[in-house]
């Protein structure tokens, strides 16, 4: 069941009982509905609806005030973090105060009831930070949580980690990034902790090893130090049917700090048979299963983060970037803007109005299964560097650059595209460090060509990779 009725307040009320796709369906268009209340008293099947209907990654329903069943209260876990109430009643005074208060703040700070559809992890996180602001949610506290990837999360943020919204680099790029801008300021110091070099997540298993074969079946005892003959070694040397006898001078010793001492332990590696003063320690991840030496771990500093007065203005904008790559490459614009900006080229280029060819290149990397991993900041940089006069964007696990080859070398337009492409292998043979042991970095690139009606084509299939790339490289380390 799904209709809008109007409340008490005059407010076109959203009800619905199941699943439902909302965003890809005509008949009930955004500006139908203010408010959205779920009439359903299963936690799990609210939860769901909620996966895709919610004041966050929803298109239409963007900041408006959510209520779920006053069954669920206390049953949503994190979810509790996008609703607005729990109510049976949605003409309730208190809950027509609540939707007045919150529609009315939002006005007021001028933040847009629509938003377009979330393209990239960081378009994600400045939509998610609106949201807290439009809910004067200004503080960010990280819990700690012994079901989270990381140990400590802000549980807004959890919840749409694990509903596969953003990977870990992008989060911890992304707070890092908005406290440099001075967009957020550490209020205080949580916790250091250490996270596995490969997935960033937290719950590793400490193993202490032999520094030599690498095994951890390893056994310590003390050591003996004999005053009289000064016989240094294991006690199980001076082990002698139940009493303690020197195996060098064949003395009993029977006073500890009178005849011996025990200044240290000592291990024994029962694979190889090595003994040593310090076993090398490892950590094994639990997540992606990955041992790394106990230095290579990455610190983290968790902290209480809280949105300053210009943060709020300057996300609130419509106009803020979303990356933190528009402040240092002057190329590199949003994706909706690549889009805009290509959509306009090509009417410019059907009409007459310029002579070339359009060009989009992609960049994108496929792991050692073939499946395609997130944006990577290198990356990204390198393309900015390697094309500086040319527009770079990133959405889709993809990397972008628009060209247009106009007039090239006396209207040869065909050199101009190879050297495109040539631009495009030398960037991804430059990418290669970035790559994990297994991973391949393509490339394809893409010509407008047709007619008018071929434009939202060309623009839709930005948005796919090849499976044939035109170009890529592997790295074969250790694979």
């Amino acid at each position: 069941m799904i209709t809008i009725q109007n409340n008490d307040g005059d407010r076109k009320v959203l009800l619905l009982d199941s699943p439902f796709a909302l965003d890809e369906s005509p008949d009930f268009p955004e500006y139908l509905f203010d408010v959205i209340f779920i009439a359903n008293n299963s936690p799990e099947e609210t939860k769901t609806i909620l996966s895709s209907i919610n004041p966050i990654t929803s298109t239409k329903c963007c900041y408006k005030p959510l209520f779920v069943s006053a069954s669920l209260k206390g049953k949503m876990g994190n979810y509790n973090e996008i609703i607005d109430g729990y109510a049976d009643d949605w003409n309730s005074m208190e809950v027509l105060t609540q939707i007045e208060n919150i529609i009315n703040y939002n006005t007021l700070i001028g933040l847009a009831a629509t938003e377009d559809p979330i393209l990239s992890s960081n378009q994600f996180f400045i939509r998610l930070t609106r949201y807290l602001i439009s809910r004067k949610k200004t503080i960010l506290e990280p819990k700690l949580d012994v079901s989270a990837s990381t140990g400590y999360v802000i549980p807004v943020f959890d919840l749409f980690y694990r509903l596969g919204q953003y990977e870990l680099s992008d989060y911890f790029v992304f707070m890092q990034s908005m406290t440099e801008k001075g967009l957020f300021r550490v209020s205080k110091f949580v916790n250091k902790i250490y996270l596995c070099p490969s997935c960033l997540h937290s719950h590793l298993l400490y193993i202490r090893t032999c520094p030599k074969c690498g095994q951890s079946s390893i056994q310590a005892e003390e050591v003996i130090h004999h005053f009289r003959c000064a016989n240094v070694s294991p006690e199980h040397t001076y082990n002698f049917g139940g009493q303690l006898r020197c195996p060098k001078c064949h003395k009993v010793l029977q006073h500890i700090g009178l005849d011996y001492d025990r200044p240290s332990i000592i291990h024994t590696c029962s694979t190889c048979g090595n003994t040593f003063i310090e076993p090398k320690s490892k950590t094994l991840c639990t997540s992606c299963k990955k041992t790394f030496d106990a230095d290579e771990l990455i610190p983290q500093d968790f902290n209480i983060y809280e949105i300053t007065s210009e943060g709020k203005q300057s996300i609130i904008s419509p106009n803020i970037g979303f990356t933190i790559y528009t402040e240092f490459y002057d190329n590199y614009i949003e994706y909706n803007r690549l889009v805009s900006r290509i959509r306009l080229l090509a009417e410019q280029k059907f009409s007459g109005n310029i002579q070339g060819d359009l060009l989009v290149g992609k960049i994108w990397i496929l792991d050692a299964e073939g499946i395609t991993t997130s944006i990577r900041p290198e990356v990204i940089e390198l393309v900015c560097q390697y094309f500086p006069n040319n527009k770079v964007s990133a959405a889709n696990n993809i990397t972008y650059v628009g060209s247009v080859i106009r007039n090239y070398k006396s209207g040869d337009t065909e050199e101009g595209i190879i050297n495109f492409q040539v631009m495009l292998s030398e960037t991804i043979r430059a990418a290669l460090p970035v790559l994990n042991p297994g991973e391949k970095i393509c490339y394809t690139y893409m010509k407008l060509q047709g007619n008018q009606s071929t434009i939202d084509d060309f623009i839709k299939e930005m948005g796919f990779i090849s499976p044939t790339p035109d170009d890529s490289v592997e790295n074969n380390d250790n694979k």
